[in-house]
C-alpha cells in the first residue's frame, strides 16, 4: 500500500511539473512548441556566375502592388505581433538596429547611405508645427510635434531584377538586385487635413544580396499551414509575388514606360516587354 501511494505521488509530481512547463511555454511563446527553424536560418547560396558564361542580360524594374491578393503576405500584418511581421516592418527594424544599409537610389553608391532620420521622414515621421492650447495659461501656442512612422502606408514595392542566360548551366533566370518600398499617402493641406491628391514617395533602396540574411530569418505567413517555414528570402527566390514591368534598360536613359505610354497603352507595353523575354527563352531551345 505504501509503495502504491509513493508511485501515485511521483506520478502526480511529474504531471504537475509537465503542466507547469507547458503553461509557461504557452505564456512565453504563444504556442505549444518553440519555433527553431526560421529564426536561425541562413540564406541558400546562389550559384556563382562568370561574365564569360552570360552571353545575354537585361535589367528590369518591376512594380509590385500590395493590393493584389497574391501579395498580401508582404503587406500584412500592418502591426507586428509575435513572430509575424510585414516586409516593411522587417526592413525598418533592421535599418533601425543597424543591420541594413539603405541608399537613395538603385546605384547603391558608397557614401550616399541614408540616415535613420531620413528613412523615418520618408515614412511620414516628419516634425510638424501645430497650434495647441497651453494647459497652464489657456493660451494657444505653437509646438513641434514629431509624426509617427507610417509603415502601413507602404503599399508598393519597386524591384530591380537582372534577367540572364547562363550557358554553362543552360539556365534562363533572374536575380533580384534591389528593393524599394514605396509609400502611398494623401497630401495634407496647411491645416493638416488630408486632400484627395494621392502622392508616392520612395522610402529607400536596399541592395538585396546584403538583405538576404535578415529576410531568411523572417517568417512569412501562409494561409493553409501555420507550421510553414517559408521566409521572405524564399518568397522572393521562388517568385511568389505578382507584379508588372515598370521599366526596362533602354537607350533612352532607362526611361519608364509611363514616360511614353499611358493608360491601356502602358499595360500593353509592359506585356510586350514580358513576352519578348519569354519568347527569347523559348527560342533558346529546340523541340
Amino acid at each position: 500500500m505504501k509503495r502504491l501511494t509513493a508511485v501515485l505521488l511521483i506520478g502526480a509530481a511529474f504531471f504537475l511539473t509537465g503542466s507547469f512547463e507547458l503553461n509557461s511555454q504557452d505564456l512565453t511563446t504563444g504556442s505549444i512548441y518553440e519555433k527553431e527553424n526560421v529564426p536561425y536560418r541562413k540564406p541558400v547560396p546562389l550559384p556563382h556566375l562568370r561574365e564569360a558564361d552570360v552571353p545575354w542580360s537585361k535589367m528590369i524594374w518591376r512594380m509590385v502592388d500590395l493590393r493584389e491578393k497574391m501579395n498580401h503576405p508582404l503587406y500584412f500584418p500592418t502591426e507586428s505581433f509575435g513572430s509575424r511581421k510585414s516586409l516593411i516592418n522587417v526592413l525598418y527594424e533592421a535599418v533601425e538596429n543597424g543591420e541594413l544599409i539603405v541608399y537613395p537610389d538603385e546605384e547603391f553608391t558608397p557614401g550616399t547611405e541614408l540616415t535613420l532620420e531620413t528613412v523615418q521622414a520618408n515614412l511620414g515621421a516628419e516634425t510638424e508645427m501645430q497650434t495647441v492650447i497651453d494647459v497652464d495659461t489657456g493660451e494657444p501656442t505653437t509646438m513641434e510635434i514629431e509624426g509617427e512612422v507610417r509603415t502601413y502606408e507602404v503599399r508598393r514595392y519597386l524591384i530591380l531584377e537582372q534577367w540572364y542566360f547562363d550557358r554553362r548551366h543552360s539556365t534562363f533566370g533572374s536575380r533580384i538586385i534591389g528593393i524599394c518600398p514605396i509609400r502611398v499617402y494623401q497630401r495634407r493641406d496647411e491645416q493638416g487635413n488630408e486632400t484627395e491628391e494621392t502622392l508616392q514617395r520612395q522610402v529607400f533602396w536596399l541592395y538585396y544580396p546584403d538583405a538576404r540574411d535578415v529576410l531568411a530569418r523572417s517568417e512569412v505567413y501562409t494561409r493553409h499551414n501555420d507550421l510553414s517555414s517559408l521566409s521572405f528570402d524564399d518568397l522572393f527566390l521562388q517568385r511568389r509575388f505578382s507584379g508588372y514591368i515598370y521599366r526596362e534598360s533602354n537607350v533612352y536613359d532607362n526611361r519608364a514606360i509611363m514616360d511614353y505610354a499611358v493608360g491601356r497603352d502602358a499595360l500593353y507595353e509592359s506585356q510586350r516587354i514580358h513576352n519578348s523575354i519569354f519568347d527569347l527563352e523559348q527560342d533558346l531551345w529546340e523541340y
